[in-house]
This record gives structure tokens, C-alpha cells and sequence, in this order.
């Protein structure tokens, strides 16, 4: 099969700005184009194939936009990219129609969060309407493949990293977090209203689909499910422990802006809303092995010996494969296999249970929120950080080995919480 292969470049931690994509080059060997950044070019392999573009529904309900069926690119990769959307593949869909913004409480502006899966589900069922697959959010995020330079065929111009394009996000772009040398940077204190943000609608016109609040998706999470030759509307997995979150929040990196980032509502405090769609195809189970959950448990203490008492206790596991072989801790972006929070009782030690697929190679984490964060800082962590020694293969239900000792921030932390 024949590639098309473009270099592009996303920033770090550092809050380097992701340049503009280099000109597509056609063959079997990447573009060359000179190092940029830290972190040097990135080579984004997108597989050919033609766009197929079909129109979508005729008309739409009331506050929502028409996406047009067709193909699109789905997945990323580089410094940035989770392992779990690193298969960059063409998904083709049917056309349909999507909330132009967040869904709202009746005669509310902001949007509706703090509901659980099913609430939103059902929240859209009123509406005759449905909840997105991650496909479909994926596809009015980045756009399809009639947008690039050829209308008729996926290139690697298809491979927009922000719904707004390939600039790097700022507070006029997405209400998020913004990411600088300083640490990050929040652009207000909660999600705004949901008719702002118009700098950075994405390509069919859709609002917030970068900041503001996570938004429930159809499909269970599982991390195999970016992968090549995928059904025509998938819907992912038939079963599952938790399900996919995309679009970043207000109190987010810059790099959770990526259209193609991925979440999942196990992780403990995120805000979540959501949006609907209606028309196109019944969306198509996918034929993934399930995965085999365990239940693994880690002591957290603080160093100094004092007690553990805050708002709220975070322990999180981190894929190995998400880490950086130079410092042992995530890349910019990457998200948590899983994650588990408690209340801690004042108590010297506190032991957290924390679910996990069967398997997994991990690094744990431990984030004490305790309330006093100050400005730029991570809230989640203000009451100190700590990381295991090393990883830990995960093979059945367990009290691990692992003692997490919390520590003050350093002066320009790196923390799974924003």
C-alpha cells in the first residue's frame, strides 16, 4: 500500500508552540525537513485511500450542525500521542448531524456537567437523539478528508491536530490550561458558556470541541481500539469497565486540545458534559477482546511522617510505554491506564484500591489535594506528589509492594493532574 508521510512536530512540557506541519512528500521514506524543537521531527505515516465523501442528513434538529459522511484520519502519533491512539487509520462514516455546543441545563448557559454515563444518555434519548461514538466526535473535531489538498483522496494535510488546525492552543482558542515554563496557566476559573469560543470552532463549525468540559462518548474505553481496517461506523467495544471522555476541560494541558487524545470517566475529577447527535448510521459493535480487569492495592504516606489528610487522595498507574526513558515519568499528554481516589482520614498511612487491566506494566503515582494550591500550581497535588521506584507487572487481584512517600511540588512539577 502506498503512503503519503508528513513530519510535523508538537511541543513539550516546555510550552513550545507545535509549528505548522512540513509540505507533504509522496514515497516510501519520510520528508525531510530540519529538527524543530526539543523534540525533533515527527513522522506521521497516513494510509491512501479515497475519501468517499457522502452528504449529511438534509436537515438537522434545532442547535445542531451537519457533518458530512465520508473518510477521515484517526489516530496521532509522536512525542505527544498516547500508546492508546498511536495506529493512525482511515474510519469511514455515515454523515450526521451534532450539537453545535455543549448540552446545557433548560435556560442555563454553561454546560451540563457533573451527570453520570447514563444520565447523558438518557438526557439525549428526550431529544430523540444519541450520544456520539468516538469516531463521530473524532471526525467533527479533526474534519475529513474532502478538507486537505486533495478532496478526493486522505493525505497527510488530513492530519489537523487541533479543531481549529495545527496552531497551538491559547486561552482565545480553547478554555483549558495553558502550558508555559512557568507550569500551567488556567484561562478562567470553570467552563464559560458554551456559545463563546468561536476562534476555535472546528472544521464543520462545532464549538468547544477543545476545553471547556470533557464529553461522554458512546463507546466503552479500550486501548486496542485504534487499529487498521476497522468496521465503517464503530462503535467500539460490546462491554467494558469505563468510557472514553475526549475534548479536554478547562483545568487541562494545551496537549489534551488534540483531537485525537484520549480519556476515559474511570480517572477521578474530571469535569464532564456532553453533546448529542441524530441522523446517519446505527453505529457497529467492533470485534475486540474484552479486557480482564484486577485489583491491585498501593500505600501512600508522607515522607516528612506527618499524617495524610487533604481534600482528596489520587493514585494513578501509568503504561510504561507512556513514559520517558530519560526521566521515568509520562510524556507530555499521555493519561493514566487507570486511576482511584479517597477521602484521606488523617490517617499515617493510607492503603488505595485501584482497578487496572490484568497485565499491565505500571508506574504508580500519588497526588494529595489539600487545598492549597496556589496560583499556576496543580490543585490535585498541592498537598504533595510521589511516583514508585519502578514499574510493576499487574497479573491478579493484590496488595502490591508499592509505598508512595508525597513530597512537595518542585518549582516547575510534573504532575498527572493538572
Amino acid at each position: 500500500m502506498a503512503h503519503l508521510i508528513v513530519a510535523m512536530w508538537l511541543a513539550g512540557c516546555g510550552g513550545d508552540a507545535p509549528p505548522t506541519p512540513a509540505p507533504v512528500q509522496q514515497g516510501a521514506a519520510p520528508a525531510q525537513v530540519r529538527a524543530l524543537g526539543k523534540s525533533g521531527p515527527l513522522v506521521v505515516t497516513v494510509p491512501s485511500g479515497e475519501t468517499v465523501l457522502s452528504p449529511a442528513p438534509a436537515a438537522c434538529p434545532e442547535g445542531m450542525l451537519p457533518v458530512p459522511g465520508g473518510r477521515f484520519v484517526m489516530g496521532q502519533t509522536g512525542a505527544e500521542a498516547g500508546s492508546d491512539e498511536q495506529t493512525v487509520h482511515l474510519v469511514r462514516l455515515d454523515g450526521f448531524c451534532m450539537d453545535r455546543t455543549e448540552a446545557t441545563k433548560e435556560g442555563a448557559r454553561t454546560p451540563w456537567v457533573g451527570l453520570s454515563f447514563d444520565e447523558a444518555a438518557a438526557a439525549c434519548a428526550k431529544r430523540d437523539a444519541r450520544l456520539p461514538t468516538e469516531a463521530e466526535w473524532e471526525k467533527a473535531a479533526r474534519g475529513g478528508c474532502e478538507l486537505g489538498g486533495d478532496p478526493l483522496t486522505c493525505t497527510a494535510e488530513d492530519v489537523r491536530i487541533f479543531p481549529w488546525g495545527n496552531e497551538a492552543p491559547t486561552c482565545g482558542l480553547a478554555n483549558h490550561s495553558v502550558v508555559g515554563p512557568g507550569g500551567p496557566k488556567r484561562c478562567s476559573s470553570g467552563p464559560t458558556t458554551v456559545d463563546q469560543g468561536q476562534a476555535g470552532a472546528g472544521p464543520y463549525g462545532h464549538l468547544h470541541l477543545a476545553g471547556n468540559a470533557w464529553e461522554y462518548v458512546l463507546d466503552f474505553y479500550h486501548p486496542g481500539a485504534y487499529r487498521a481496517d476497522r468496521v465503517d461506523n464503530p462503535k467500539g467495544p460490546a462491554s467494558g469497565e469505563s468510557r472514553v471522555l475526549r475534548g479536554g476541560a478547562w483545568d487541562t494541558f494545551s496537549t489534551n486540545m488534540r483531537v485525537s487524545n484520549r480519556f476515559n470517566d474511570s480517572l477521578m475529577g474530571s469535569t464532564i458534559g456532553f453533546r448529542c447527535v441524530a441522523g446517519g448510521a446505527d453505529p457497529v459493535l467492533e470485534d475486540l477482546e474484552p479486557l480482564a480487569w484486577v485489583e491491585a492495592s498501593v500505600t501512600v504516606r508522607q515522607k516528612s511522617g506527618q499524617a495524610v489528610s487533604g481534600r482528596w487522595l489520587t493514585v494513578s498507574a501509568f503504561d510504561v510505554a507512556d513514559l520517558s526513558p530519560a526521566s521515568g515519568l509520562p510524556e507530555p499528554g499521555r493519561s493514566p491506564v487507570a486511576e482511584a481516589g479517597v477521602a484521606p482520614s488523617g490517617a499515617g498511612e493510607v492503603e488505595v484500591k485501584i482497578r487496572l487491566p490484568k497485565g499491565s506494566d505500571v508506574r504508580f503515582s500519588a497526588a494529595l489535594d489539600n487545598g492549597s494550591a496556589p496560583p499556576g500550581m496543580p490543585a490535585a497535588a498541592s498537598g504533595g506528589i510521589a511516583w514508585s521506584a519502578g514499574s510493576q507487572v499487574v497479573e491478579g487481584d493484590r496488595k502490591t509492594s508499592v509505598i508512595l512517600e508525597l513530597a512537595p511540588l518542585p518549582a516547575h512539577p510534573h504532575s498527572p493532574r493538572p
